[in-house]
């Protein structure tokens, strides 16, 4: 049960840290905007500032909550995933993150919106579909369950929710979740091969999700990015600072994927999705003097990003047919 004076975004805040080992603050990094407010200041340029979280996102009444102070839902709860799988000391599998949302953790949401006036019988049948034999991985299940979670905390509104959560689903999956069909004996042992998992890049513009994902093939060898890249596989949506051939992208021999520079003007950062550290994969070319290149570790939940103009979002999933 939840008290009157609670908000979904207050549960949400205060799950994500009993349960994830999640800070308000840190929680606030994930889910605020970088795009500026009217002041010229951005959301996300405010978290050191724990009233203004506290009073405008965390505690704010129910119907003053504006999604601009948020970026997109999607790539909110692939960071916060991603977070939740590497707290040092208590880490958390895709089944104990899909468990902290649909499990007894994440039954405060529901009480909560119940409390807001809110029908919870389609965010039910949500979670029920993802526990279901659905065809997703449990990876997937635990990041679509998140973006439920993550939505409903932060607009309020289910209706709401179920929308960014099908929406996350068809772009980064390719399908959304459905009523499982009933499996024969026969069926059963097919339904326990899991799909291979690849890696594949969302293309993200003032913090919303953009187009389909860049699914990679390893077996085309390096994948390469760039304005001009024109090889088949490559991937040419970028901003104009992006160079020509801006950095390629590929897996090793023991499956571990690595990004490198390829001589940009204007170079390459990796943000980590774990920590939040920022590593250089390629400085911009006025400040390379000295530089070594070596390639850089790109893991499910990091961000590229080009230049100033280019965010990918790195994920995991298994491209559709």
């Amino acid at each position: 049960m939840v008290t009157n004076d609670k908000t979904p975004c207050a549960v949400l805040f205060e799950t994500l840290k009993k349960h994830g080992g999640i800070s308000n603050k840190e929680l606030a990094s994930l889910v605020l905007s970088g795009r500026p407010l009217s002041d010229g200041r951005s959301p996300v340029s405010r978290v050191g500032d724990r009233t203004w979280v506290s009073r405008f996102i965390v505690h704010a009444p129910i119907g003053s909550l504006q999604e601009r102070y948020f970026c997109d839902f999607g790539v909110s709860a692939l960071r916060i995933v991603a977070r939740l799988k590497s707290r040092e000391g208590r880490a958390l599998s895709s089944e104990d993150v899909f468990d902290l949302v649909a499990g007894e953790p994440g039954r405060s949401m529901q009480d909560v919106l119940v409390a807001c006036h809110q029908d919870v019988t389609v965010y039910r049948n949500m979670l029920d579909r993802l526990s279901e034999k659905s065809g997703y991985t449990v990876d997937e299940r635990s990041e679509i369950a998140m973006v439920l979670f993550v939505s409903a905390g932060c607009s309020g509104n289910v209706r709401k929710a179920i929308e960014c959560t099908l929406d996350f689903s068809q772009s980064a999956y390719g399908r959304r979740p459905v009523t499982s069909p009933m499996a024969s004996s026969d069926s059963a042992a097919d339904s326990s091969q899991v799909p291979a998992l690849s890696l594949g890049l969302l293309r993200v513009v003032d913090g919303y999700v953009v187009g389909a994902p860049y699914w990679l093939d390893s077996s085309v060898g390096a994948v390469e990015i760039g304005a001009l890249a024109s090889e088949e596989h490559s991937i040419s949506s970028v901003g104009s600072d992006v160079s020509a051939l801006h950095m390629r992208i590929w897996r090793d021999e023991e499956g571990f994927w690595f990004a490198e520079g390829l001589g940009s003007s204007n170079g390459t950062v990796l943000v980590n999705g774990a920590s939040g550290e920022s590593v250089v994969v390629e400085p911009p070319h006025a400040e390379r003097e000295g530089f070594v290149s070596k390639p850089v570790a790109v893991r499910p939940g990091d961000e590229l990003i080009l230049a100033k103009s280019t965010k990918f979002l790195v994920i995991e999933g298994v491209p559709e047919p």
